[in-house]
């Protein structure tokens, strides 16, 4: 069983406890730190400090190789890869190395299907045309993915989100089976975008279906408010959570071969003072659900709200 929640305990504490995969405090840091703990750079905006969880049935154990830490137990593995200020400048070819290291570590631990990557990167917006750092981001990526011989439709559920600090890291969740990778119907295929949104398209899938032993799961990708492949309600966040509310609810309805329950909802905000209406609105639409709010530029400049969700 794989399961996510927050927690407001110290991330020290939670890593005691040796059934939780990967706790991610939600900081400012963005840097290699205890095998266990992903120092992201992504903020959580609640004055409690506070981490997400994930949390496995079964003993993890963890180790370093390659420049990349994990966590494993029989039957996933979450491996991270840190990029250093100096790496980022050259974001394209350090991408590309970083995958290339990521899915090395996952082969050799017998884990050949990624099926869920977060990619957390500064300055994610800076640059203009084809030179801003997420179209450069997404260049690398694709290389690595062409060079490993990944196809579009072996692409995994993916987030790509700026933080405010230096560094950069991505990691990676993969099992032993095959997941079973699902399209948005409402949306172009991220993969198939037109030249207008960068030399290299992004490399990712909307959303993964998971069956471990007799768990099953769905990973619901970064979703914001785009309809085809066009950004949807520029300028007002009450509408572009509407517009990605309705393709999060989308995909569960058409995408959920294991008709999978919302459990949590990460969101992504561009501006902090929208905080309070964000959790008033989706505490409305989903009481029951786990929600935390971070702070995190989003990878259009056009766009105010991202959200991820977990499934099961």
């Amino acid at each position: 069983m794989l399961t996510q929640h927050f927690s407001h305990k110290t991330p020290d504490s939670l890593l005691l406890q040796k059934n939780n995969l990967a706790v991610l405090p939600l900081t400012r840091d963005c840097m290699p730190s205890e095998e266990g703990t992903i120092l992201s750079g992504i903020e959580g905006i609640e004055e409690n400090s506070i981490s997400e969880v994930w949390t496995v049935d079964k003993a993890v154990s963890r180790g370093t190789s390659e420049q990349c830490q994990w966590s494993k137990t029989s039957d996933l593995i979450c491996v991270a890869r840190w990029l250093t200020e100096a790496e980022c400048t050259n974001i394209e070819e350090s991408v590309f190395k970083a995958y290339v290291s990521l899915f090395s570590v996952l082969k050799t631990h017998g884990f050949p299907h990624p099926f869920r990557c977060w990619n957390y990167l500064p300055n994610i917006n800076t640059g203009d045309g084809d030179e801003e750092t997420y179209k450069r981001f997404c260049t690398g990526r694709l290389q690595a993915f062409e060079y490993l011989g990944v196809k579009p439709e072996q692409y995994p559920s993916a987030s790509a989100l700026g933080h405010h600090t230096k560094g950069a890291v991505i990691y990676v969740f993969a099992s032993a089976s095959s997941p079973e990778h699902q399209r948005n119907n409402k949306q172009v295929d991220a993969f198939k975008y037109p030249r207008q949104y960068g030399i290299s398209s992004p490399s990712f899938t909307r959303a993964t279906a998971l069956e471990l032993i007799d768990n099953r799961f769905l990973f619901i990708s970064g979703t914001a408010s785009i309809i085809g492949h066009e950004t949807v309600a520029e300028g007002s966040l009450e509408k572009q959570l509407d517009v990605t509310i309705d393709n999060i609810e989308h995909l569960l309805e058409t995408a959920n071969p294991y008709q999978c329950s919302l459990r949590t909802l990460k969101v992504y905000l561009r501006h902090a003072e929208d905080w309070a209406f964000t959790k008033r609105w989706l505490e409305a639409r989903y009481p029951r659900a786990d929600i935390v709010i971070t702070l995190a530029d989003i990878c259009r400049r056009d766009l105010l709200v991202e959200i991820e969700c977990f499934c099961k």
